[in-house]
């Protein structure tokens, strides 16, 4: 009897303590739910930064790197892909947390914005690295010929990738609104609209620190003491704080080498532009008794001989070829020539007529 009314206890507490799980796990479901909704002043933002084409004959769609909903930190780089589905010319433009508009198509690597209908492009950015915690917005717009790329708009994209164009959104919105809502719409089509959320940055231990590394061109290995790391532009988290070494490498460029200090709980910011490679290719200088001779590099035609002078062959790696002349009614000359860097390598030839 004893027994029984102890398990019903024990019975009765334990449902207590699961209904008081659930509960919990519900309260705070729902609290992480309402922190995520947007305010009214972010909906509000939203509503009047998308601009819309009613009766668009074309699109372009737009789509991030991440999944929907997906945050982002300061310092971490961002890919914006598009696609319109006719010839036109795309301009995107992005939309930070403190109302200032920024062009991040066209830019600098890609200067023109005229695409190809049913092609992929993608642009990446980096967020920047003092960037405050909240919602950006990305929208783009595709037209049948230029409109909202002039002069002015190119000048700034020539020195500067992504260029602020305006510190404040509603007055950038309320100027393309009167560009675009006039015309037909059968000429301009608005894209989807992005939104992204950058999250705050969790404090790091005070022996760590962070580096941003950007290059020009972007798209460079990136090594942390010799430890590769990624590709530029990139953001490195949780690097111990103390000397450290940048090497860039990227090919047809010089490697860039720098020596840093990293300072606890700060963003050390590496900017680096990298130098093409200078080229110490060599030379033959082909000197032959007749002309017209053919000249043949590894099989390839290269040029006809000269027999007033010599015919030099250009941009040769250091390395062995076989060299070879034909001529019709002469027997062919053929010779396996070494060529070294920034050196001429002089063959003198006589062709022999066939007996």
């Amino acid at each position: 009897m004893l027994r029984g009314i102890l398990f019903q206890k024990r019975g009765k507490i334990f449902a207590c303590i699961f209904v008081a799980l659930i509960v919990f796990l519900w309260l705070s479901i729902s609290g992480i739910n309402f922190a995520q909704s947007p305010s009214p002043e972010e909906i509000a933002k939203m509503k009047s930064i998308q601009i819309i084409n009613p009766h668009p004959t074309f699109s372009l769609k737009l789509r991030l790197d991440k999944e929907r909903g997906a945050t982002y930190a300061p310092g971490e780089r961002i890919k914006i892909s598009f696609q319109a589905s006719r010839d036109s010319f795309v301009t995107l433009y992005d939309y930070d947390i403190e109302g200032r508009v920024k062009i991040i198509f066209p830019n600098q690597y890609s200067p023109h914005n005229f695409v190809r209908a049913g092609q992929t492009y993608s642009v990446e950015v980096l967020i920047d690295p003092h960037t405050r915690p909240g919602t950006e917005y990305i929208q783009g717009f595709a037209t049948t010929r230029p409109i909202l790329i002039g002069n002015k708009e190119k000048n700034l994209i020539s020195k500067e990738f992504m260029p602020e164009v305006s510190n404040n959104y509603k007055a950038h919105i309320s100027t393309i609104r009167r560009m675009m809502v006039p015309l037909p719409p059968n000429i301009w089509a608005s894209s989807n609209l992005l939104s992204y959320t950058v999250r705050p940055i969790t404090p790091l231990p005070t022996y760590y620190g962070r580096i941003t590394t950007t290059s020009q061109p972007q798209g460079a290995e990136m090594y942390l003491d010799n430890i590769y790391q990624g590709t530029t532009p990139l953001n490195s988290d949780r690097v111990t704080a103390g000397q450290h070494q940048i090497k860039l490498v990227m090919p047809g460029y010089q490697d860039w080498i720098s020596t840093i200090i990293v300072t606890p709980n700060q963003t050390y910011m590496v900017s680096a532009y990298l130098v093409p490679e200078i080229s110490y290719d060599g030379f033959i200088a082909v000197y032959c008794n007749i002309n017209g001779a053919k000249i043949f590099v590894n099989g390839t035609y290269k040029a006809a001989t000269l027999s007033s002078q010599p015919k030099i062959l250009e941009e040769l790696k250091e390395k062995e070829y076989e060299i070879t002349l034909i001529m019709d009614g002469y027997r062919t000359w053929v010779e396996d020539i070494w060529v070294y860097s920034s050196e001429t390598t002089s063959i003198y030839i006589e062709m022999k007529k066939l007996e």
